[in-house]
C-alpha cells in the first residue's frame, strides 16, 4: 500500500477555521465554507451546516489503486469527524462530477431536511438527496443586499431554486415577490421557507414555468429588483427549450430588462468558470461588475461566481 500522509489536510482545515473564527463570531454565521480544493491531493469541497459537514469530492484523476483510495477516503472521513467533533450521521459525503450540467440532480431519496439560520432567517436544507443543499452559501452577501434594497419594491426571482432570494426580499419588506422555477419540488421547498419565516404568501407568487418562455409573456408589472442566477446548462424533459448561459445570456438579459422598471436593477450571476459577458450589453445598458463585493469571506476561491448589476441607461 502507498503511504498516504493525511496530516496536510488536517492542518489546512485547522488553519482555515482559525482564520475564519473572528469573522464567524462577528457576523454570527452558522453555515460556511471551510475548504475548497485548497491542495491538489485533497479534492474536497467542505461546507459546515450548524453541526453537520457536507463534503463533496470532486471527480478527478488520481494515481491511487482502489485499495489505497479506500484508505485515503477513510482517513479523510476520520479527519472531518475528529476536527468537527461529529458522529458518522453528521457527515455527508458526495461525489461531485466536474462537468456542465443542470444544478439540481437527485442523488438520494432520504428526505432528511433540517433548518438552518442565516442573517436571522430560517431555511430548510437537505445534505443527502441532491447534489446541492438548497442554500448556495456563496450568495449570502447578495441575498443580504437584496433584502436591504427590497422595502416596498416589486421583486422577481428567476431560476429561483428554493426561493432564498425571495424570502430575503419578503423579509426586507418587499411589496411583492414573484418566484419562477420549473420544478415543483423546489417551488414547494420555497413555500416551506416562506412558512418557516412566517411570511404570508398572499403577496408572494410562486410560479411553475420555463423562465425563457415566461419572459416572452407581457409583464403584469415592471419589477424594481430582478435576480437572475441561471444554471450553466439546462436540459429538461418538461420544456421544449434548452439553455446555455454563454450562448443564451444576451437574449435572456434583453428579455429580462423588458420587465425591469426604469429605475430598477437586475442582479445577474453565473458560476460558469469560463463565462464572458457579451460586450454588446455594455452598449445597451448600464453594467457594473460587482463580483468581488458579492463573494463572502469564507470563499477563498474568488471565481466561485461572477455577478453584475445591470440597469437601464439614463
Amino acid at each position: 500500500m502507498t503511504h498516504i500522509n493525511i496530516e496536510p489536510l488536517r492542518n489546512r482545515i485547522r488553519k482555515n477555521l482559525k482564520l475564519l473564527k473572528p469573522w464567524i463570531q462577528r457576523e454570527n454565521v452558522s453555515c460556511y465554507r471551510v475548504y475548497d480544493w485548497d491542495m491538489p491531493e485533497f479534492p474536497w469541497c467542505i461546507d459546515y451546516y450548524e453541526g453537520r459537514i457536507h463534503a463533496a469530492e470532486y471527480a478527478t484523476r488520481h494515481p491511487l489503486s482502489d485499495e489505497d483510495y479506500q484508505y485515503w477516503l477513510t482517513a479523510c472521513k476520520e479527519v472531518f469527524i475528529d476536527l468537527f467533533q461529529l458522529t458518522e450521521e453528521q457527515l455527508y459525503l458526495k461525489l461531485r462530477e466536474r462537468k456542465k450540467q443542470g444544478q439540481y440532480e437527485k442523488v438520494n431519496d432520504k428526505k432528511e431536511f433540517f433548518t438552518v439560520k442565516e442573517n436571522g432567517l430560517l431555511f430548510q436544507v437537505n445534505l443527502q438527496d441532491y447534489l446541492d443543499t438548497g442554500l448556495f452559501l456563496d450568495h449570502r452577501p447578495l441575498r443580504k443586499q437584496v433584502m436591504q434594497e427590497s422595502k416596498d419594491k416589486h421583486v422577481l426571482n428567476l431560476f429561483a431554486y428554493t426561493g432564498s432570494f425571495s424570502v430575503y426580499a419578503a423579509a426586507g419588506g418587499a411589496f411583492t415577490t414573484t418566484t419562477v422555477d420549473l420544478s415543483n419540488t423546489y417551488l414547494n421547498w420555497a413555500k416551506e421557507n416562506f412558512k418557516l419565516n412566517q411570511l404570508p404568501l398572499a403577496r408572494h407568487s410562486l410560479i411553475k414555468a420555463d423562465v425563457k418562455e415566461w419572459l416572452k409573456q407581457p409583464s403584469h408589472r415592471p419589477f424594481d429588483i430582478i435576480v437572475l442566477d441561471p444554471p450553466t446548462v439546462s436540459k429538461s424533459k418538461m420544456t421544449k427549450t434548452n439553455f446555455d448561459v454563454q450562448t443564451d445570456h444576451v437574449a435572456m438579459i434583453q428579455d429580462v430588462m423588458r420587465h425591469l422598471s426604469r429605475d430598477g436593477v437586475l442582479y445577474f450571476s453565473t458560476n460558469y468558470r469560463d463565462f464572458i459577458l457579451d460586450e454588446t450589453l455594455f452598449q445597451t445598458f448600464e453594467v457594473n461588475n460587482i463580483t468581488l463585493q458579492t463573494i463572502p469571506n469564507d470563499f477563498r476561491n474568488k471565481k466561485i461566481h461572477y455577478c453584475w448589476s445591470i440597469r437601464h441607461q439614463p
